[in-house]
């Protein structure tokens, strides 16, 4: 969350500097970098997306072998404990994607700023 509030700001400082049509070199490669900044905040977004969708997946799984644990059937609530494992893997591993897309967004964003400084 704390790199999506620093794209966010970027975001916001360099949008009314990207209104701005020189037709030159460096402000066609500021808007490329803009451009693909926007690319990796969305990315990180259906990351992050995605990461809910495990995460509650994982949610169903404990509820479900908290049931059979309950009915004392250990071999099924196993089961379900072990696919609520694998359901937060894909959580964390979805949640690290989102991380890196984002520091990625903020990187083109930096090069857009640093174009656009100079």
């Amino acid at each position: 969350m704390k790199h999506l509030t620093i794209i966010l700001m970027l975001w916001g400082f360099l949008a009314p500097i990207q209104a701005i049509a020189y037709d030159d070199y460096d402000s066609r490669r500021a808007e490329s970098y803009m451009k693909e900044a926007e690319y990796y905040k969305k990315k990180a977004d259906g990351y992050r997306r995605e990461a809910e969708y495990y995460k509650k997946q994982a949610q169903g799984y404990q509820r479900e072998a908290a049931y059979y644990t309950k009915r004392g059937d250990m071999d099924r609530a196993k089961t379900y404990m072990d696919r609520a494992e694998n359901a937060m893997d894909r959580y964390e591993t979805q949640m690290r994607y989102a991380k890196n897309a984002d520091e990625r967004a903020a990187d083109y964003l930096k090069r857009a700023s640093r174009i656009l400084d100079d």
